[in-house]
């Protein structure tokens, strides 16, 4: 009877050993995706596991908790938000490149929670919490050594300044990292100083620490602080009676900490070493990531301006928000003119870095609100549980599990949620209440014979299950192959980049991704052909760009960058039939509806204006393009030009000084033409 409740917890010893680890640099994101795919994957079997174990026993197994309304509301919440979505095929799987939070990974999580609760003992999530230590212990001995140069030439940024081991993102790795360490001072807590195992957990603690240091998260290093001031105090109170004895472990762990610092240095504070020689720091080379990590705007302040783009998409969308996911398209609409003068002006912003707004601006009130409240009962059930004490130390472990869970409140409150940083969010609630279980009594072994009723049945959900692994796997193989085109397409090979968009489409053909770079693909080929004189293949991958294109734009038409694609395909068309500048000069149009403080599509409106022979239009657009946006170089000197064409040499002037005293005073094309007009 009790060999589905072993499989399950080697199903959930995968998912949190694996989870973490996993990455491939043949897929489209290397990270994100394919822990999320995992997810997908070990949630189906862990589920069809359970249901056949209700088969088998013959009785409907479920674990009732506190947190099951605030989870079905939660639920609720996401669903209603995709159905009234902006863009449903993004709700349901999550933005493209991102994939953590559609509603198809949130019904997953939930599964996981309720599978959790209802299968796995005390006894079993004690060995699944030491599964976790394994995994994050070589999460983190990755990252200590790319801090010290390993792989440094196999990623494109800055890996040795701010490490990512196996996460992808120093934020993500240090947040996921954060929640951990309260749980191992526990363990250390409750293990003798002479044991072996007491200098494990405090190994353990002090590398997580360590790799936390590289990583050079602030938000990271904020929530560690609300962990460790969270957990302490209140352990020094749960044991005020005998406070000497509790002392020991306090400054065991303290010092090992102190000692990191003061050995590696943190981004506020030098190494001793530095202290010592008294040497100057050389400046670093300006490392590369994401967008809100570096760059010559300092983060904090691109932050204020998204989270003020945030609150519009809420007020706008106040009820059920723009849809599960939709922020990068939804933020194009009400983003802040003051981000086009940020050093990442137009880079795609898919999250409002900020977990509490992001719900509210893609859920709205109601899914806000839902997420609080499962916050909060999250939080009651952690603290109020009662827990089996044992000497492996679940008597204070809930303590852990809240400082752990607190930690991701701050980081996400500066950041987001990612896959690990998601499994601890809804499965630390989860091991509070499986602590509560305990292990039930063998029985003697019996022969069991299934009926031909259950054996039907159990088929049934085998071959579902398998089924949805397909299609799982389908998913899968289609970014695969999608990632295989665009490395054809990035080295000018139109022709194989096509035939693996192709392929893709062919598995996932509501991709509107997919299809806008085939789009791509075909034009480049049709350009091609043009250029060998072969009129038909010319004309028929002409033809077949423009129905790609259309095809991706109808299924994805909030998204604001498929608009551009579409511009992009009609721009190279037009070098065959100038015509197709007037399908560019539409699609611009429409872009700007979705996207009214986008500097850079008025930009090149003004040029496709300008192109057609439409002056006056092409100039008051660039007049409104240096508006969004004064340090724009290009839409200036192109404003500049057509004053020329339109013989307002003075007008013309100011503009190029505009740029030479402001911008660029060594721009050699603003100073010939600045002579010119002289």
């Amino acid at each position: 009877m009790k060999i589905f409740e072993k499989i399950i917890f080697w199903q959930f010893a995968f998912l949190l050993f694996l989870v973490p680890l996993i990455l491939w640099p043949f897929t489209s994101e290397v990270f994100e995706f394919n822990k999320m795919v995992l997810v997908y994957i070990l949630t189906i079997l862990i589920a069809a596991s359970w249901v056949i174990r209700m088969i088998y026993e013959k009785k409907f197994i479920f674990r009732r908790t506190i947190l099951d309304i605030p989870l079905l509301v939660f639920l609720g919440s996401q669903l209603i938000s995709t159905l009234f979505s902006i863009d449903p095929l993004t709700s349901w799987l999550g933005y493209y490149s991102r994939f953590n939070g559609g509603l198809i990974s949130t019904i997953c999580y939930l599964l996981l929670y309720w599978a959790f609760v209802t299968n796995i003992d005390s006894k079993k999530t004690g060995k699944l919490i030491y599964v976790t230590f394994v995994s994050a212990a070589l999460v983190s001995i990755y990252g200590v050594l790319e801090h010290f140069g390993i792989d440094k030439s196999v990623w494109v940024q800055d890996v040795a300044s701010r490490v990512f081991s196996t996460l992808g993102q120093p934020n993500w790795l240090s947040a996921w990292l954060v929640a951990l360490m309260p749980i191992t001072w526990v363990f250390l807590i409750k293990s003798n100083i002479k044991t072996k195992s007491f200098w494990i957990y405090l190994l353990l603690s002090a590398l997580y620490f360590w790799t936390l240091i590289f990583t050079k998260s602030r938000s990271g290093l904020l929530g560690f602080g609300v962990t460790f001031l969270v957990f302490w105090p209140i352990y020094f109170w749960m044991n005020r009676k005998e406070l000497k004895k509790h002392v020991i472990p306090f400054i065991v762990i303290g010092s090992s900490l102190l000692t990191i610092c003061l050995i590696s240095g943190t981004q506020f504070s030098p190494s001793v070493f530095s202290l010592i020689k008294h040497s100057v720091s050389q400046p670093a080379t300006q490392p590369q990531g994401p967008a809100l990590e570096i760059g010559g705007t300092e983060s904090g302040s691109i932050r204020k301006i998204v989270w003020k783009g945030a609150l519009q998409v809420w007020l706008h969308y106040p009820i059920f928000g723009s849809g599960v996911e939709t922020f990068a398209y939804s933020y194009y609409m009400f983003r802040p003119i003051e981000h086009n003068l940020t050093s990442e002006w137009d880079f795609i912003y898919n999250k409002a870095h900020n977990e509490f707004l992001n719900m509210a601006a893609n859920s709205g009130t109601i899914g806000l609100i839902s997420y609080l409240v499962l916050i909060g009962f999250s939080v009651f059930q952690i603290l109020k549980v009662k827990t089996q004490k044992s000497d492996n130390g679940f008597d204070i472990l809930n303590l852990a599990l809240f400082s752990g869970y607190a930690s991701l409140l701050v980081t996400n409150f500066f950041g987001f949620s990612v896959v690990p940083t998601q499994l601890q969010f809804f499965l630390f609630p989860a091991i509070a209440f499986a602590l509560t279980k305990d292990e039930e009594e063998k029985k003697k072994n019996e022969r069991v014979f299934l009926s031909n009723n259950q054996k039907t049945v159990i088929g049934a959900v085998l071959l579902f299950a398998f089924y949805l692994i397909i299609l799982i796997s389908r998913y899968w193989y289609a970014d695969f192959l999608y990632s295989t085109g665009n490395g054809y397409k990035s080295v000018n090979k139109p022709d194989l980049a096509a035939r693996f968009f192709t392929k893709a489409v062919n598995l996932q053909p509501n991709q509107a991704i997919y299809h806008s770079d085939l789009a791509a693909s075909y034009a480049n080929l049709a350009l091609f052909f043009n250029q060998q004189k072969q009129t038909d293949q010319m004309t028929q991958f002409s033809n077949m760009a423009i129905d790609q294109i259309e095809k991706a734009v109808a299924l994805s038409p909030a998204n604001v960058n498929l608009k551009r694609t579409k511009f992009g395909v009609y721009v190279v068309l037009s070098a065959i039939n100038p015509n197709y500048l007037i399908d560019a000069k539409n699609t611009l149009e429409a872009a700007i509806v979705l996207a009214p403080t986008d500097a850079k599509i008025y930009y090149n409106l003004g040029l496709v204006y300008a192109r057609t022979g439409q002056m006056d239009l092409a100039l008051s657009t660039l007049k409104k393009t240096v508006e969004l946006k004064a340090n724009y170089k290009d839409a200036r000197l192109a404003y500049a030009y057509i004053l020329i064409d339109k013989k307002e040499n003075e007008a013309a002037k100011d503009q190029l000084n505009y740029i030479l005293t402001n911008i660029d005073p060594t721009d050699s094309l603003t100073i010939q033409t600045l002579e010119s007009i002289k």
